[in-house]
C-alpha cells in the first residue's frame, strides 16, 4: 500500500512539474513582448505632419531654400500632388492687402480623406494649419519555442517584429528606418523571460543562432 501511495505521490510531482514548466503560453509571450521598453517604441504607429494652409504661395515649395520650402509644405505637398491625391490653390488674404498670397492643400477625389487628421493646435508648427497622417504600423509575432527552453520561472520564445506601410507612408516613402531599426524589423530575434508575481517580462532579447 506504501509503496502505491510513494508512486502516486511522484506522478503527482512530475505532473505539477511539467504543468509548471508549460505554463508559459504564446499570449504570455507576447505580452510581454509588447510591454519591452524598446520594443514598445517600434511598435507604435509612425505618422507624419502634412501641411494644410501655409504662410507661402504654392511656387515656394520648390524653393532651394529648405526653410523657405518648409514653410510652404515642403516635399510631401509635391509627392502626394504627384500621386493626384492632393492640389494646391493660392488663397488671397482678404482682410489686408499688405499681406502676401498664401497656400492651402486641398485633396482630391482620390485621396483617403480619412488618413488626413487635422490637428488641433498648429502653433508649434511652421503652417496656419496641418494634418497628421499614419505612414506605417507594426506588430510582434511570436514564431515558436525552442525545446527544453522553458522552466516554472524562466523561460526562451523567438519572436519577430515587422513593420509594413500604409497608403500615404508608401507615398511619402516613410518611414525610414535607422540601422538599429532595420536590423530588429528584418531578423527573428529570441527573447529571455523571466516570471514575477504580476506576470512575464521579456529580460533581454538578441538575434536568432
Amino acid at each position: 500500500m506504501r509503496v502505491q501511495q510513494g508512486h502516486y505521490l511522484v506522478l503527482l510531482v512530475t505532473l505539477f512539474s511539467a504543468a509548471c514548466q508549460h505554463s508559459f503560453t504564446r499570449q504570455d509571450a507576447l505580452t510581454a513582448i509588447e510591454h519591452h521598453e524598446t520594443i514598445r517604441r517600434l511598435l507604435e504607429p509612425d505618422s507624419e505632419r502634412v501641411a494644410h494652409e501655409t504662410v507661402a504661395d504654392c511656387r515656394a515649395i520648390y524653393s532651394t531654400n529648405r526653410d523657405t520650402a518648409e514653410m510652404a509644405g515642403d516635399s510631401a505637398w509635391i509627392l502626394l500632388s504627384g500621386a493626384r491625391w492632393m492640389d494646391l490653390a493660392d488663397v488671397d488674404a482678404p482682410s489686408d492687402r499688405r499681406q502676401k498670397k498664401h497656400c492651402r492643400a486641398i485633396l482630391t477625389s482620390i485621396a483617403d480623406k480619412a488618413a488626413f487628421h487635422e490637428a488641433q493646435d498648429a502653433s508649434k508648427s511652421p503652417w496656419i494649419s496641418y494634418w497628421t497622417v499614419e505612414t506605417a504600423h507594426a506588430k510582434a509575432e511570436v514564431s515558436g519555442f525552442p525545446d527544453d527552453s522553458n522552466r516554472s520561472d524562466s523561460a526562451v520564445a523567438d519572436f519577430e517584429l515587422t513593420q509594413e506601410r500604409t497608403p500615404i507612408g508608401e507615398i511619402l516613402h516613410r518611414p525610414t528606418w535607422s540601422e538599429e531599426s532595420a536590423r530588429l524589423f528584418s531578423t527573428t530575434q529570441t527573447g529571455h523571460f523571466r516570471r514575477y508575481d504580476d506576470g512575464w517580462r521579456l529580460e533581454s532579447f538578441d538575434q536568432k543562432r
